[in-house]
């Protein structure tokens, strides 16, 4: 193997990593129509449990669905259920 390969294989091989274990992540952040749906159902659903729990929350990055669930057992039943629905592929 000749040297200036054998030099830059390690940075070679930590690319390819990085772009392997950067595919899922920028797939997320690509939602799908399907998914847009669900979130905007969330949203609708569960309006008054976001104002209630999640006031000053951003959209976006499942930031309002992280905090519905962390107050699960506060929301009413239709936003835990349209949140359970949302979550599920």
């Amino acid at each position: 193997m000749p040297k200036s390969l054998t030099r830059r294989l390690p940075a070679l091989a930590l690319g390819a990593i990085l772009t392997v274990c950067a595919l899922p992540a920028h797939a997320q952040t690509q939602p799908t129509p399907e998914m847009r749906a669900k979130a905007y159902k969330v949203i609708r659903v569960c309006k008054a449990d976001i104002q209630q729990f999640c006031k000053g929350i951003e959209y976006g990055g499942g930031r309002v669905a992280q905090c519905l669930q962390q107050h699960e057992a506060s929301v009413k039943p239709d936003c835990r259920t349209a949140l359970s629905e949302a979550m599920t592929n």
